[in-house]
């Protein structure tokens, strides 16, 4: 992964409590994060600033704008402490496994499980990849379906009633998987698989490598390097592109061991936080420091979106 140096963040518990005593000191760590060169006013671009503590507000010296911290931001609208956000943020990072909606209810003591679920998909939506960062080398691509078993389909890889169906892009490293690409697809049909695979991958630097499903009939033609291999017997299909089996594994064992199943609704941003957190394997403690800067970065995610995507 091609990545800045971050800000080591806390690795225990006692490390963030020592870090972030106070909502003051949250403030001043939220600013820095979205300012990093110094306040900028958006009205007239003045450097200079007061805090106003109490409202979470940057007022510009020159023209006495006022700029919520938050505004703009993940966090945006928010009534709560901003340390609590921060301790959900430091869960998401840390815990390996993630954190669901009704433990991070229990662990920040919230008053309700609406504003836990919310928090972790505002978070979830900030955890996207970033495009021009495409995979390269030796690529696998391949799919899987997740979701409860329901009645079968009409055989072969046509979706069951309760199923979603998940491409999945990974670079073969040899010993080791380079980065990973996941997203939900309505069908594992060329019209979707191509795309999805032909976005991931820089096409002149890498050979993608899939089974001869006909999803992936056209990469050729769309002038992607690709090497189709005859599975035979469905049990080789492990032994042919191993670490996409090894990716749908962990993901599944992921949602049913963290969060006992998801809805296909949200099941995108469950896919973000599963791929942002297995590129960043190796940056545990960064993490914490990524996502936050993922927050400020990100785009507002409003309670109306949510509900009229339907819940958890």
């Amino acid at each position: 992964m091609r990545m800045k140096k971050a800000t080591k963040g806390p690795g225990t518990v006692v490390e963030f409590m020592e870090r972030f005593p106070d909502e003051g000191a949250c403030m001043e760590f939220l600013r820095k994060t979205r300012w990093p060169n110094g306040f900028v006013c958006p009205r007239c671009k003045g450097r200079e600033s007061v805090t106003i503590t109490t409202r979470r507000l940057e007022q510009c010296k020159a023209c006495r704008r006022q700029t919520s911290l938050t505004a703009g931001t993940v966090l945006e609208g928010t009534r709560k402490p901003l340390r609590l956000w921060f301790l959900a943020i430091f869960f998401l990072g840390r815990h390996k496994t993630g954190i669901s909606a009704l433990q991070l209810q229990k662990d920040l003591g919230l008053g309700s499980y609406k504003t836990a679920w919310t928090w972790m998909h505002k978070l979830r939506s900030a955890l996207s990849e970033r495009a021009e960062f495409r995979l390269t080398g030796l690529v696998e691509a391949d799919e899987t379906y997740v979701g409860s078993k329901g009645k079968p389909g009409s055989g072969g890889r046509a979706l069951s009633p309760g199923k979603s169906a998940i491409a999945a892009m990974i670079e073969d490293r040899g010993e080791r998987a380079g980065a990973l690409r996941m997203a939900v697809v309505p069908n594992a049909s060329q019209a979707e698989l191509g795309p999805f695979v032909r976005g991931a991958i820089d096409q002149a630097k890498a050979v993608v490598v899939s089974d001869d499903w006909k999803g992936y009939g056209d990469l050729a033609q769309h002038g992607a390097d690709h090497c189709p291999i005859v599975q035979g017997d469905p049990k080789n299909a492990a032994k042919l592109l191993p670490w996409s089996h090894i990716m749908f594994s962990n993901l599944k064992g992921w949602l049913r061991g963290t969060f006992h199943g998801v809805s296909p609704k949200h099941l995108h941003r469950y896919l973000q936080e599963f791929v942002y957190r297995t590129n960043r394997r190796w940056l545990e403690a960064d993490l914490f420091f990524y996502v936050l800067r993922r927050a400020v970065g990100g785009e507002p995610l409003t309670w109306l979106r949510l509900t009229a995507e339907g819940s958890e």
